[in-house]
């Protein structure tokens, strides 16, 4: 007789949408277990079983229930009542994505595998609207990396062909709905053509059929990629290209995935039983399913029973990740970001020799932890950076990365270098993640401490507790371009941190650093051992390797135009290529900025190239002049010869003041975001920018960011010498992106902004969509960096200066949005920034009022962040008297509040207490009528705590806990049933609606009408009066 098992001895969940689903899942058991008791409120029905080694609970959705909800409710259910499970697993039918890169078909098998940035699965129908269109934002966590591990090696079986699935799905065999036989035949239709009608395709058009070419094995392949959730099932083909496009390539469509991925980690398979078009039918659906089960038995079977049991379970994992998400982390750092997807490797049979020189002394015995690549602007570095992060990213050996990118945001800067880079770690290298959530349970505030400490702690540390050997496998770390980040002292620290790595004993990290050979850099080496780093000098590489790399690399770029251009085969032949290797002077960025300018000229391809060819001459420092002249090649592209010479002069102007805000953004802005800060027409912008594709990357979606190919642009138009015809004044630049900012903000900031209405409204409990709408992107940049263009300006402060007056009108509208983007800090800090720069002689009216904004949004600093509109109540209220913040924005104090409490009158100073409390108050009330507040302390003195006048005192031998008025026996007990205290709030019958200060939370209360007395152990005494 089968076992009987405990609830804590299953394992494994597998979840099943269909009824047929769930027959071929039974049949994969080995061994049916007895059912269990039920559990609670738990509506699931389960059949229990093992597969090999491993103890497996089966369930499925409910009957005519379908889609991501659905399947989320029964895998929380299934997570509750056995809580032991590690892992789970999503296995049915689902329709499949044709493709030139994918021969699927009918029942193929697709397995979830992180693919083309995705971690699996896109939950293609959840995102927002957008000008021309939908954009999806449904990026969902990949695979248990136990899984992953196990698809590796059944692959690995796979290509030696040991291959069971046709053995388990035998297993079939005795349930005849199951045959593929019983399928019919494997038609597909191309994406654009409809389904005529009726139940077959018997009246559809054959012509319109996509000749294949058959298969010689009749057993299913299996496809590893993208799969695409959503709560709709797809029936259209042409729809169904589309959506797999954006996505850079969907392997099936299937309904429920896409709610069980980020709270029950899981991995999808699905059997193909149609193509997601309007020709679908249910016949291939039995088979489909067999399929998928059959290959998730096989997947189980090389799962070892023993790592799954040293595995965390669900709960403990998702703890672990709200963790990890406690730390501040930017998501473009990494070298697959979402925003880099389109930047290039390196050509196969291109830097050959140097990439065997990396893989060696990262793969070898080399003691050396930090391989440094430098070289000069546009020699290749990044490209070659990601492509050593893809190798060791393929290899599951990547722990990190961070892409530095002057300009772009939190990439710029080191404050969440360290951050980043652990967050990475702990996620791709296994335990570590346990390690990592340690320190940061242990130290909350550890991503507000000095770099030193962050590395210490949440990378050494972690990584030294972790078991490791002479063979166990290294993990890499690829930094590129910390050149480009904007703190010299931090890219030096930043140095010695990573050499730090060389301390580690159980754990093999090595750092791939690129960067070009700046001072701070070359400084920051100076105090790291020979012994400790290996250094290669990028330009110094024979030129004769560089041109022949430069030389393939043309080839197959003007092999592409060619062919999408339609032009000659061959064009445009060995002697150009020559040349233009010539002229690239060993800079890929010329080549490639060649091939880009080229590529957009579509009908003038050939003209742009001879434009190239003769505007092309050879001089001293040949590479920068090489960058010169391709970089002005572009750019008088955009200025046809037919223009009057006026209108060169105003195209110029609006190229220079467009281009400049561009490369002056301190974070990348999109067309659209950028043509509302710099209050110009889209079409304007989209116009003056469709000509410069070859040295910006223009996405088609308006909502995407901006962004240089190449950080030299910037270099090229900040350089008066090397570009006077374009040249841009930085400090200018940076003056007019302030103005901008200023004035963006001028109209668009507001009391209240986001339209929540009531003060008591939690940011936590706000919809990011809500916040986004009312605060946009451009608006959100204006917020953050306006204090920063203002400083990098150099311009000069005054009194009644723009900026004052900004702060005189603007300034808590600016703390509350800040509080709704999550970004006070920043707002703390440019305070601070701009108060540095300020003088109290030139400027006493601006310096006394930065200095008070500072104690300002610092004593309410936890007010605003939890909710963003007590800036106009509590944080106005509390402020003390002389406060010049206070005094600017009285009127805005909200009218409910009749009778404000006595406060301090400057900063620092002792709130006001009752003379003649020595000790805490135990004890306060009010009088029948409401105009007297008593109180009591361990001092045996009562005090009338409005007037402050002795009403009595208390000559008994024991101290004062409790009193009350006799005459009404009304104690302090007694609170009103329109407001009340309750923890940090004063409420009233509609909520919360005033936020107290730690130092304004009582011991006790009294309430009579809108009068709130409070109670303090220092022996303070406040009293406030509400208008409700």
């Amino acid at each position: 007789m089968a076992p009987r098992l405990n609830r804590g001895d299953y394992t494994v969940g597998w979840v099943c949408a269909l009824p047929i689903e769930l027959s071929a899942a039974q049949e994969m058991l080995d061994e049916v277990y007895p059912s269990l008791p039920p559990n609670g409120n738990d509506t699931n029905v389960y059949t229990l079983g093992c597969i090999g080694e491993h103890n497996v609970v089966l369930a499925g959705l409910p009957a005519g229930k379908t889609g991501t909800a659905s399947a989320a409710s029964v895998a929380m259910q299934m997570k509750a009542t056995f809580s032991a499970i590690r892992f789970g697993l999503m296995v049915g039918i689902g329709g499949g994505v044709p493709s030139k890169e994918a021969d699927i078909r009918l029942g193929d098998i697709v397995v979830s595998q992180p693919a083309n940035n995705y971690g699996g699965v896109v939950q293609y129908d959840f995102g927002k609207s957008i000008p021309g269109g939908f954009k999806p934002t449904g990026l969902l966590n990949a695979p248990p990396q136990i899984l992953l591990s196990a698809v590796t090696k059944l692959r690995a079986n796979y290509d030696r062909g040991q291959s069971n699935t046709s053995l388990h799905l035998s297993k079939l065999s005795r349930l005849p709905k199951f045959a593929r036989d019983q399928a019919g035949s494997d038609v597909l239709f191309e994406g654009d053509y409809n389904h005529t009608s009726g139940d077959s395709c018997m009246s559809c058009d054959n012509t319109r059929r996509v000749r294949r070419k058959e298969r010689a094995d009749k057993m299913p392949n299996v496809h590893y990629g993208t799969i695409a959730s959503g709560n709709q099932v797809m029936r259209d083909g042409a729809t169904r290209d589309k959506i797999s496009s954006h996505f850079g390539g969907v392997l099936c469509f299937e309904m429920e995935a896409g709610g069980l991925m980020d709270n029950f980690p899981c991995m999808i398979v699905r059997g193909i039983c149609d193509y997601a078009d309007s020709h679908k039918n249910k016949r291939w659906q039995p088979y489909a399913a067999g399929t998928a089960a059959a290959y998730t038995k096989e997947l189980l079977l090389v799962v070892p029973a023993i790592d799954v049991a040293s595995t965390l379970t669900i709960d403990e994992a998702n703890a672990l990740h709200d963790v990890l998400k406690t730390i501040p982390i930017t998501a473009e750092a990494p070298f697959n970001a979402y925003q880099r997807q389109h930047d290039p490797r390196c050509l196969p049979d291109t830097r050959v020799k140097l990439l065997r020189e990396i893989y060696d002394w990262a793969d070898g015995r080399d003691e050396r932890c930090i391989f440094w690549l430098n070289g000069l602007a546009g020699t290749g570095k990044s490209t070659i950076a990601r492509t050593v992060a893809r190798k060791y990213y393929d290899q599951k050996r990547l722990g990190a990365s961070f892409f530095f990118s002057r300009g772009g945001g939190d990439v710029s800067h080191a404050g969440k270098f360290v951050t980043s880079i652990a967050w990475q770690l702990a996620s791709n290298v296994p335990t570590l993640d346990q390690y990592v959530c340690d320190v940061i349970k242990e130290r909350r505030d550890i991503a507000s401490q000095s770099l030193r400490d962050q590395w210490q702690q949440l990378v050494l540390r972690p990584l030294s507790r972790l078991s490791g050997s002479s063979g166990s496998p290294f993990y890499m770390l690829v930094v590129d371009a910390l050149d480009e980040c904007d703190n010299d002292k931090d890219i030096r620290l930043i140095v010695h941190l990573l050499a730090e790595a060389q301390s580690l004993e159980m754990a093999r990290l090595r750092v791939f650093l690129t960067s070009r050979p700046e001072v701070p850099i070359r400084n920051g080496f100076v105090d790291v051992p020979d012994d400790d780093h290996k250094d290669f000098i990028l330009h110094n590489i024979s030129p004769s390797i560089i041109d022949q790399d430069i030389s393939i690399f043309l080839k197959h770029d003007f092999e592409l135009i060619a062919k999408e251009g339609s032009l000659d085969t061959g064009w445009p032949g060995p002697e150009i290529i020559k040349r233009l290797v010539c002229n690239a002077s060993g800079l890929f960025i010329w080549a490639a900025t060649v091939c880009r300018f080229v590529r957009e000229g579509k009908r003038f391809a050939r003209k742009r190239l001879n434009d190239i060819l003769e505007n092309s001459s050879v001089g001293v420092n040949a590479a920068e002049k090489r960058l010169n002249e391709i970089y002005i090649t572009v750019l008088r592209s955009c200025i046809f010869a037919e223009y009057l010479e006026e209108e060169v002069e105003e195209l110029r102007s609006i190229l220079k003041g467009l281009l400049g805000s561009i490369i002056t953004l301190l974070s990348p802005l999109s067309t659209q975001s950028l043509s509302k800060l710099l209050h110009t027409a889209q079409v304007e912008v989209d116009q003056t920018l469709d000509d410069l594709h070859a040295i910006l990357y223009i996405p088609k979606d308006p909502t995407l960011p901006l962004r240089l190919h190449h950080p030299s642009f910037r270099d090229f138009l900040f350089e008066k010498s090397r570009c006077e015809e374009f040249w841009v004044d930085e400090k200018q630049a940076h003056q007019d992106l302030a103005d901008r900012c200023i004035k963006l903000m001028e109209i668009s900031l507001k009391q209240d902004i986001c339209s929540v209405k009531a003060p008591n409204i939690l940011i936590a409990d706000a919809e990011t969509a809500q916040i986004e709408q009312y605060l946009p992107l451009e608006v959100q940049y204006a917020c953050r960096y306006w204090i920063d263009h203002v400083q990098k300006s150099g311009t000069q402060l005054y009194d009644d200066s723009q900026v004052h007056r900004f702060l005189q009108k603007y300034l808590l509208y600016w703390l509350e949005a800040l509080g709704w983007m999550k970004k006070l800090s920043d707002g703390i800090h440019a305070i601070s920034t701009l108060e540095s720069f300020v003088s109290s002689k030139s400027c006493p009216g601006l310096w006394s009022f930065l200095r008070d904004t500072k104690r300002f949004v610092l004593f309410n600093r936890r007010a605003i962040e939890q909710a963003p509109l007590q800036t106009y109540s509590s944080a106005l209220i509390f402020a003390p008297a002389s406060s010049i913040v206070k005094d600017t924005f009285k009127a805005c104090i909200p009218k409910w509040m009749r009778v404000s409490p006595k406060v301090e009158e400057k900063w620092n100073a002792l709130q006001q207490t009752l003379e003649g409390h020595t000790s805490p108050v135990n004890s306060v009330a009010f009088s029948p009528d409401g105009k007297t507040l008593a109180s009591a302390s361990s001092d045996h003195t009562l005090w009338d705590a409005g007037s402050g006048a002795l009403l009595q005192t208390n000559r008994g031998s024991l101290p004062v806990s409790s009193f009350s008025f006799t005459r009404s026996a009304v104690s302090h007990q007694v609170a009103s049933p329109s407001i009340f205290v309750k923890k940090e709030w004063v409420c009233s019958q509609t909520g919360p609606i005033l936020w107290l200060p730690p130092e304004h939370r009582p011991d006790h209360i009294a309430v009579h009408g809108g009068a709130v007395g409070f109670g303090y152990r220092s022996g303070r005494v406040t009293v406030i009066e509400l208008a409700l």
